[in-house]
């Protein structure tokens, strides 16, 4: 049933839209039909299919009358040199979700990053390509570090252009050496050092000096500026509240009567200092240049590292070791049940059962609703966790979980074998009289409560399963029933009983070629040689048709070169002529 769109030239296009087939019906619709531009809004969402790859980008189709471009930069995080890359992820056809990143009247510009669309990257993360955000943080880093470099010669040409100015390095002390002989006017021309520690006991919070300080404070860089011009501005609001400004103090005897020349001794020593501050600082400039060598080299033995890591990824016979490895392969793989199951195993490993349940709740969201015996495998792995670790409870909301989204038939046969293999018979045989009731006309049922039964050596419950079983399932199936209740007994039951109910069959039904068939090979496994000739002998007497006769005279031939005598071969070949003469003589009459 469909729905015509167009007739144009020879082609037509259908829909099969339940919108446009059951227009009365209020069932919700999932993607919103598109026909124009119009219908399409800034930061919406949408699904549509790849129409082709070209070198300006995607082509997306919204709709059979409108095609969006995709530009690269927005299909992928991760920066592609290869565009074949492009058509093996993006082939013909494919459905994805796509965000809008702009509406013009002609033009619809769509994104399919993941930050924008919430879904996986159409590129998988374990191509180890490059990503556009990791190239701009690369270059931005190298700005950074062109930055640094500049601002560090700048300093050092500031610093050597301090030390070879002569007014920079003298300038602050010959005006403090001023303003303290200017204070000291005041005071008698006599007055010593000893005199001026004596008189300035109270002043020392005002400026404290040690016994070594010589009062001379050079400034070498503009750097410490500020925040010596901080502190200086905090000394005088402290000098202001007090009234007094702080003095000068030498470790020598000082005299008034020296020239202002004086004042050129500490200049040249402060030169002195200045040049035995560049020969420190060489040493200092050849260690930091040691040290990008040496970070050089790291980066170089840390590139190695990663190079000998990715390849070590790369093997495709290296074992998972880390949830990290199990990611990478569930991520190349989704659909794979086997990847997903052997993850739960890893976390049971460690003993993590929370992990293990996160584990397969990403299953099962993860792998595609088409792939339904994947779906089942964690399905049955999930039951078996909450039966080893979980309660009764938590196990219960699993299953019932698991029927609603698979045939529930299989989720109670497995749940069985579950509770059979744990040694949970009482809950097992539960659940199979459940199922009896529930799937009454399902051959499979009874002849697994059977099995069951028989194994726990419940021979006389199976018996009575056998006449339950034939009068619910119809007769066409009572053959088939009766010979493999047959089978369950000569594997764990009684032979005698077994060999009764073939015995049965056969005189009901003798022209039944695959009971016989399948009564021999028991018998030739289980039974002495002298049974299986009997029955080769009822057989090679039986009014059936020619090719099947062939058939049975072929195996009692090959039986009897295997484990009779000549004679008895002799006897088969004998038997098999008699057999044609017979049929000779009557298709002449």
């Amino acid at each position: 049933r469909c729905y015509i769109l167009s007739n144009k030239n020879g082609k037509i296009q259908l829909s099969l839209r339940q919108s446009r087939l059951n227009p009365k019906s209020n069932s919700k619709v999932q993607d919103v039909e598109i026909t124009c531009i119009k219908d399409v809004k800034k930061g919406q969402l949408v699904r549509g299919y790849v129409k082709s790859i070209t070198p300006s980008g995607v082509f997306f189709g919204l709709s059979t009358s409108l095609l969006s471009r995709i530009l690269f930069q927005n299909v992928s995080p991760y920066f592609v040199q290869k565009h074949s890359l492009y058509e093996k992820y993006l082939p013909e056809g494919k459905l994805l979700t796509a965000k809008v990143l702009g509406v013009t009247e002609k033009h619809i510009e769509l994104s399919l990053l993941p930050e924008d669309t919430g879904m996986p990257s159409v590129l998988p993360e374990s191509l180890d390509l490059p990503r556009y955000d990791a190239e701009e943080e690369k270059g931005e880093a190298d700005d950074r570090e062109k930055r640094e470099e500049l601002k560090k010669k700048t300093k050092r040409r500031r610093g050597d252009s301090e030390r070879h100015h002569p007014l920079s390095a003298v300038r602050l002390f010959v005006i403090r050496i001023a303003f303290k002989i200017h204070h000291s006017c005041c005071s008698p021309p006599s007055t010593h050092f000893p005199l001026l520690q004596e008189a300035k006991p109270k002043k020392k919070k005002i400026c404290p000096a040690d016994e070594n300080d010589s009062g001379i404070e050079v400034y070498y860089r503009e750097e410490e500026d500020d925040d010596q011009e901080e502190e200086a501005a905090k000394k005088k609001s402290k000098i202001k509240k007090h009234g007094e400004a702080p003095r000068l103090q030498v470790s020598m005897g000082f005299t008034w009567d020296e020239d202002m020349n004086a004042v050129e001794m500490p200049a040249l020593n402060q030169k002195e200092e200045s040049s035995e501050s560049e020969e420190e600082e060489d040493p200092q400039s050849k260690l930091k240049k040691q040290t990008k060598k040496e970070k050089e080299l790291e980066k170089q033995k840390k590139e190695k590292e990663l190079c000998k890591l990715e390849a070590a990824l790369m093997d495709p016979s290296r074992q998972p070791q880390s949830a990290d490895d199990f990611d990478r392969l569930v991520l190349s793989s989704p659909n794979s049940s086997i990847l997903w199951l052997q993850y739960m195993a890893f976390h049971l490993q460690a003993t993590e059962i929370e992990k293990a349940r996160a584990v397969a709740e990403r299953a099962l969201k993860t792998i595609c609703f088409r792939e339904e015996q994947e779906k089942l495998n964690v399905w049955v792995a999930l039951l078996n966790l909450e039966n080893m670790y979980g309660t009764e409870e938590s196990l219960m909301k699993v299953f019932e979980r698991a029927v609603q989204y698979n045939e529930p038939l299989k989720v109670f046969q497995h749940l069985c074998d579950i509770y059979a293999n744990s040694e949970k018979y009482k809950q097992a045989e539960e659940l199979y009289h459940t199922m009896l009731k529930r799937f009454r006309q399902e051959k499979s049922v009874w002849l697994k409560y059977a099995s069951f039964l028989l194994k726990q050596g419940q021979t006389e419950a199976t018996h009575r399963l056998l006449e339950r079983a034939l009068k619910a399932l119809p007769t066409k199936e009572h053959v088939d029933v009766i010979s493999r209740f047959a089978q369950l007994e000569f594997r764990f039951g009684d032979a005698e009983h077994a060999k009764a109910l073939f015995e049965s069959t056969l005189s009901t039904y003798p022209k039944r070629t695959d009971i016989w068939s399948i009564y021999m090979d028991i018998m030739i496994k289980h039974g002495s040689q002298k049974e299986v000739r009997d029955i080769f002998e009822r057989v090679i007497h039986l009014s059936l048709a020619p090719k099947k006769m062939k058939f049975f005279f072929k195996r009692y031939l090959d039986y009897e070169k295997k484990f009779g005598t000549a004679e008895s071969v002799l006897a088969v070949k004998r038997a098999a002529l008699e057999y044609v003469e017979t049929k000779s003589s009557i298709a002449d009459t």
